[in-house]
């Protein structure tokens, strides 16, 4: 009788708890329980929300109390013989429920497993869909490690009620948004998959180049989120703040050549990288010259980013400025007018390209560059001091750079396979420094240290391309 379903609530735990407290909130658990079920009379000013509310608050807030509801619910799901029709099943939906945010113990979870696996693999019995549900949940559950933070009224509402996913919104680098139903299960390599399935990214290795980012407005820099981080985790958070937020997939690191035969895919990556470009990060001019073959592209690019904004008549002047990369328009030996005179005769080439089409040709121009799928981070370095101190730092496929400020010439470059170990240090005055070990044998290994308010990202990047 221990382990069959009961219509009283019971006098004890059904586990050995430490404490008083501890058997008292086991016992309001299963009243809860059986609230939910359709059990227990609910008081007029209470829901069945409040009693899934009540069993989930207590299993977060006390790890113990896991085991014990797990084999509550499967007690109450144990030869029902409820006056309740539908109460077996609103037992089992709240197994559903409980798998999808709390692990058990090493020592329950044989045990559990073996009772699910009997219900769901059994197709005569009545709940052996939701028993499956249960089952994947859990092995999901066991192998993250279930929600960390307590989730919100809202979705305890949406669950009772049997819906199971929340439509959250994702955003594409330019601005498209993608609206993807997210679970309490989700994490976020399940999203990163999602939107890869989207632009015919399907391997395992490519995946891994791809990211989600949380952007909160007012926060100076951010971080992708670790994979294995569920996503109302961390919505549920920062709704908790108010703070106001955006997921953001991209790109971060560019072993795998460009797919220049999927829409989505030529916009995720052109809106990546024409920032940069426009900004001048991509551009390398020795001498602070522009050679004549990067004149060239520079041309082509700007009428080519005009068309690919959907204009059809020729660049002006005052729109080619906007057009060209920062520092080109300072370089001494080419002169405004000149730019334009480039540009122009450049728009005669790809003025009858539709805009799909140019930006792809934006992408094969660049791809020659050397700095093309980089990762730029402004930098200080321990340098001597005859040296200019800042630098920009260059993440891509071909190793780590330290770049001059204004030419973007290297001035120091390491392979990947001389990065032995990277370092996070903080100063007394608050000051974050990244230590880089490098050197390509034991006898010539020095460390390199930098300044920089990015030394997390700067360290996972440096772990993702390694």
């Amino acid at each position: 009788d221990l382990v069959k379903f009961t219509k009283s609530p019971i006098p004890a735990s059904l586990l050995q708890l430490d404490s008083n407290e501890l058997n008292k909130l086991a016992l309001e658990g299963f009243i809860s329980i059986m609230k939910y079920m359709g059990d227990y009379s609910i008081a007029k000013d209470q829901s069945e929300i409040d009693s899934v509310y009540t069993i989930l608050m207590n299993c977060h807030n006390y790890e113990v109390l896991r085991d014990e509801t797990y084999c509550q619910i499967m007690k109450q799901t144990t030869n029902n013989k409820s006056s309740r029709p539908d109460s077996c099943q609103r037992g089992w939906i709240l197994f559903s429920i409980m798998a999808a945010y709390f692990s058990c113990s090493e020592v329950l979870e044989p045990y559990l497993f073996k009772y699910l696996e009997a219900a769901a693999h059994d197709k005569r019995r009545a709940y052996h869909g939701t028993a499956m549900v249960c089952l994947q949940n859990l092995r999901k559950t066991l192998r993250y490690g279930g929600r960390k933070n307590m989730p919100s009224i809202e979705e305890i509402a949406a669950i009772t009620a049997g819906r199971n996913s929340k439509r959250q919104m994702y955003r594409l680098p330019g601005g498209t948004e993608r609206v993807i139903n997210t679970q309490s299960t989700s994490i976020v390599q399940d999203v990163i998959e999602e939107i890869c399935g989207l632009i015919d990214v399907r391997s395992e290795e490519e995946i891994g180049e791809y990211s989600l980012y949380c952007i909160v407005e007012g926060d100076t820099f951010t971080t992708p989120l670790a994979r294995e981080e569920y996503i109302l985790d961390v919505t549920t958070a920062l709704q908790k703040n108010q703070q106001v937020y955006y997921l953001i997939f991209c790109r971060s690191v560019w072993h795998y050549p460009l797919r220049l035969d999927n829409a989505l895919y030529i916009e995720i990556v052109f809106n990546q990288v024409a920032p940069d470009y426009l900004e001048g990060l991509l551009l390398v001019m020795p001498g602070e010259q522009i050679s004549q073959d990067c004149v060239y592209d520079i041309a082509k690019v700007a009428a080519l980013l005009h068309r690919a904004a959907d204009f059809d008549h020729m660049p002006t002047m005052k729109e080619t400025k906007y057009l060209l990369p920062k520092p080109a328009l300072s370089v001494r030996d080419i002169k405004p007018p000149q730019w334009v005179n480039l540009v122009q005769s450049s728009w005669k080439e790809v003025e009858h390209f539709k805009p799909f089409q140019a930006k792809v040709e934006v992408l094969e121009v660049l791809e020659k560059w050397p700095l093309f799928g980089s990762s730029f981070f402004a930098v200080r370095r321990d340098a001597d001091p005859a040296e200019r101190s800042e630098s920009i730092l260059a993440l891509n496929r071909n190793g780590v750079h330290f770049l001059d400020v204004i030419t973007h010439e290297t001035l120091i470059h390491y392979s990947y396979f001389e990065v032995i170990s990277t370092r996070k240090v903080k100063s007394e005055e608050g000051h974050l420094f990244l230590d880089m070990k490098c050197g390509k044998n034991l006898m010539l290994q020095r460390v390199k240290r930098i300044q920089t308010d990015q030394a997390h990202e700067i360290s996972r990047l440096i772990r993702q391309y390694i």
